[in-house]
């Protein structure tokens, strides 16, 4: 695996898996804000196990869903 490939995968699938939800109502529904998860899907921040647990609940997924 090459570094930020693991980075590049979250951020395609949280794009894909928020639809058409903005980043503010997807802040909103999970509890983090806009920045940080604009910051994720760019992949310019890293993410912690809480951030992604937050995430998994909102999108009703399994972590490993998001890095498929």
């Amino acid at each position: 695996m090459k570094r930020g490939e693991l980075s590049k995968k979250l951020a395609t699938n949280l794009r894909n898996r928020r639809g058409d939800k903005s980043l503010m109502e997807f802040g909103r529904k999970t509890g983090i804000s806009y920045a940080t998860l604009s910051r994720i899907e760019s992949e310019q921040q890293n993410v912690s196990l809480d951030t992604l647990e937050k995430i998994c609940i909102s999108l009703n997924c399994d972590i490993s869903d998001l890095f498929k």
